[in-house]
């Protein structure tokens, strides 16, 4: 995050000039509070320790959904900052049409779409290993107990591995939706998709995550893992 607001301050003059991300329209979706719109005005006018605010409260699930795609941890930690540097130069172009965090996801999933597409295209014969990176958005363990947190690690790879298994049409909804908790509708905005397509490419995705994880010994029949 620091790095990203390192390279924010070089970049503030540009910020406007760079603003030409499509935004979405989201017409169902509550108006943001007064709070969160004044934080995005002054990010907007180039306050950096507002900017900072507005990332804090979403830069773990612009890891989460880098982590699902890029299988290097270091490598998916350099994906997001990249995505938040993006946000940040087009942030002046986000005019309160969709949630924030709908515009911003559109940004996000198209640079870590670009990114992974590039890193396959170069290392096609063997995948990077998994280590388990931590993410609140992946149910982080609170307990003290290192035998609970041993195990809560071991999931967490077993989950990112069995993504990567996943085609990428439905690892998008799956993570989006199921990962972080969006609505049908808000997923449908970021992937430019009808919400009857995301219904079915979640239930779709699911049963192929289902299935690889019972090839992987993850999962039991009629058990969860």
């Amino acid at each position: 995050m620091d790095a990203v607001l390192r390279l924010a301050s070089r970049d503030r003059s540009h910020a406007a000039a760079n603003a030409a991300e499509p935004e979405p329209r989201v017409t169902d979706e509550p108006l943001v509070g007064p709070e969160l719109a004044a934080l995005i005005s002054q990010a907007q006018r180039g306050d950096i320790a507002a900017f900072e605010r507005l990332m804090t409260m979403y830069q773990s699930k612009i890891l989460s959904f880098a982590r699902a795609f890029v299988s290097d941890p270091e490598h998916a930690s350099d994906v997001a900052q990249d995505a938040m540097l993006r946000i940040y130069r087009s942030l002046g172009g986000f005019r309160f049409q969709s949630s924030l965090q709908t515009w911003m996801f559109r940004i996000v999933r198209n640079i870590v779409l670009d990114h992974a597409k590039s890193r396959r295209s170069k290392e096609r014969k063997r995948e990077q290993p998994l280590d388990g990176t931590p993410e609140r958005d992946m149910g982080e363990t609170t307990e003290r107990n290192p035998e609970a947190q041993l195990l809560a690690h071991e999931r967490k790879s077993q989950l990112w591995s069995a993504l990567a298994e996943i085609p990428e049409a439905y690892r998008s909804v799956l993570v989006l939706a199921d990962l972080q908790g969006m609505s049908y509708e808000e997923v449908a905005s970021i992937i430019d998709t009808p919400v009857g397509t995301v219904k079915s490419r979640l239930n779709r995705g699911r049963e192929a995550l289902r299935n690889v994880l019972l090839e992987q010994g993850c999962l039991v029949e009629g058990k969860r893992s």
